[in-house]
């Protein structure tokens, strides 16, 4: 996948998750945001993070029963738990600065076959 590609139409736009004032679900040590790749234990009474392994209490409002696999049988109705892209709205409280203007970053390949290639001349113009 291409992350800057045009989205087939046949995809749909990117799924909004507002979980109101209080926020999304979120890992209590890395701060990751709730993910399909979060496992549920415990009778879905707390997550596993993907990203640093930490075990979090799932807040009461979200506590779903697993199925037979272990997976919370809402799955499919909640787009942060089956999509690959969604789009949290977040609480003021969870920025700790006001937004900034996204960064750009401009990668250029420097391997001896790009250089001998001419590929700075190219990207310079």
């Amino acid at each position: 996948r291409r992350p800057s590609a045009q989205v087939p139409a046949s995809e749909g736009d990117v799924p909004v998750v507002d979980y109101g004032e209080a926020g999304p679900m979120r890992c209590s040590r890395c701060r990751a945001y709730v993910n399909p790749f979060f496992t549920f234990v415990n009778r879905g009474r707390t997550f596993v993070c993907n990203l640093c392994g930490a075990g979090t209490p799932t807040p009461r409002d979200q506590i779903c029963e697993l199925d037979h696999d272990g997976y919370r049988v809402d799955t499919l109705e909640r787009p942060e738990l089956c999509k690959g892209v969604v789009e949290f709205t977040a609480p003021a409280e969870y920025c700790a600065r006001p937004p900034q203007p996204p960064a750009l970053v401009f990668l250029v390949e420097a391997t001896h076959g790009a250089v001998s290639n001419a590929i700075f001349d190219t990207v310079m113009l």
